[in-house]
């Protein structure tokens, strides 16, 4: 794609006028979010590494859905999700973000389930009234599957969609990548105080980088003749949606094949950072000290969809709420978890493949210093972006060509709420 192609003309049913600022700062517009959007669809939720044996469980308390979940590695290796509500009087079962255990236990009544949610002890059953069953009083399911090695669940108890015909449109493509090898994994969190969507849309534009992150990785991605970063090309789906970044192949960062073809420190003799020059040599006494040969790896064909030459790395944006960005030799994987309408907590995690040299270490420690502080930058604007929309001084913001994503997820979200508002009042007036 050049600079004089629009991305916009490619998906006019997005419209090209300014987006209004009231989904972003409306109460009534995120509990109708919760019910309609986020009550629907499949949630990312974790990784399978995450429940690495029989008996492993991990709970997540997710605002959006009002709701304690518990996610769990049965007997027969099958995971399953289910509400962290016993069935008796309403307790919890599970009451550690993960653990490993071989049943669920009521630390009221000492109710007991097993793994996969059915009901296996009830202290002094025989006090109980005539018809009570022990079958009919597990613990209340969500429905759950696995893409990738990625958890996701769905509140539905019948979902729409499974997860397969959910990702497969957009991402049927990403089958190979070896998302199971890059078992490193680093992470933050905070809380924002920021709608999801602002957050969100921070992450899924380049028109900001030369000026936020001017002094720190501005340099290491492609620049046109204006200092600006354009996307290599941009994919909108029905929900789904992808962006592509060139990188500046003298720098380390912006150059991530790297790690598979033994970076010397001549190839960064450019570079305006002795950190990156640093961690070029580093990476090179250490490229191929993995646990994994990366030299190996054949990424899929739906990575560099366009098969640009400096191709740094491909933005997903999975529906609604998780960014997931992958590498030739690494990936990050963000939720953008709403708690409330001007509220979010942000989880970043990124995954390397395991280094075995000192070197590669490094590479390693330089790479993930370098992301926090950029993360850093991008948290910087949101809380006053918020701020600034809700004292009504402008209710429209302007959207240029690059930022189509944020218009996508703009509209995407407005039909899905529309829709629910007014199936809601059919049925209200049919009563």
């Amino acid at each position: 794609m050049t600079d004089k192609a629009r991305l916009h003309d490619r998906y006019p049913e997005l419209g090209t006028g300014s987006l209004p600022v009231s989904p972003y700062i409306d109460p009534a517009y995120w509990e109708a979010e919760k019910k309609h959007l986020f009550k629907k669809t499949w949630l990312h939720i974790g990784r399978v590494e995450e429940l690495p044996k029989k008996g492993s469980y991990m709970v997540r308390d997710i605002a959006a859905l009002d709701a304690s979940i518990v996610i769990a590695r049965d007997r027969s290796g099958e995971i399953n999700a289910f509400h962290n509500v016993c069935s008796h009087r309403l307790n919890k079962i599970a009451y550690q973000p993960y653990g490993t255990t071989r049943k669920f236990a009521c630390r009221f009544h000492g109710w007991a389930y097993d793994l996969d949610g059915s009901l296996s002890g009830v202290p002094d059953e025989k006090s109980f009234m005539e018809g009570f069953d022990k079958a009919c009083l597990g613990l209340s399911k969500v429905s759950c599957d696995v893409w990738q090695g990625f958890i996701f669940i769905n509140m539905d108890p019948e979902p729409a969609q499974t997860l397969a015909a959910f990702m497969e449109p957009m991402y049927g493509g990403l089958d190979g990548y070896p998302f199971e090898k890059f078992t490193a994994c680093y992470g933050w969190s905070t809380v924002v105080d920021a709608n999801w969507k602002f957050a969100l849309d921070a992450f899924q534009e380049t028109y900001h980088v030369a000026y936020l992150h001017g002094r720190s990785i501005a340099d290491s991605l492609a620049q046109n003749e204006e200092g600006m970063l354009h996307p290599i090309d941009g994919l909108c789906g029905d929900v789904h949606r992808r962006l592509s970044i060139a990188g500046n192949p003298n720098t380390v960062y912006g150059n991530p094949q790297a790690a598979t073809s033994g970076l010397t420190q001549s190839s960064v003799s450019g570079s305006a950072d002795i950190g990156n020059r640093i961690a070029a040599k580093a990476l090179a006494a250490g490229a191929g000290g993995t646990k994994i040969d990366l030299s190996q790896v054949t990424l899929p064909e739906a990575l560099n969809w366009t098969k640009h030459p400096h191709w740094a790395f491909d933005i997903n944006v999975v529906f609604p709420d998780f960014y997931l960005s992958c590498r030739p030799n690494y990936f990050q994987a963000y939720n953008f978890r709403p708690i409330s309408h001007n509220k979010t907590l942000f989880e970043a995690r990124v995954y390397y493949p395991e280094m075995k040299t000192a070197g590669g270490r490094f590479y390693q420690e330089y790479m993930k210093v370098t992301l926090r502080d950029v993360l850093l930058e991008d948290l910087a604007t949101l809380e006053m972006t918020q701020e600034a929309a809700e004292t009504g001084a402008k209710t429209e913001m302007v959207i240029n060509d690059f930022e189509l994503m944020v218009r996508h997820q703009a509209v995407v979200v407005d039909r899905i709420v529309e829709a629910g508002l007014a199936a809601d009042a059919a049925a209200l007036a049919a009563e």
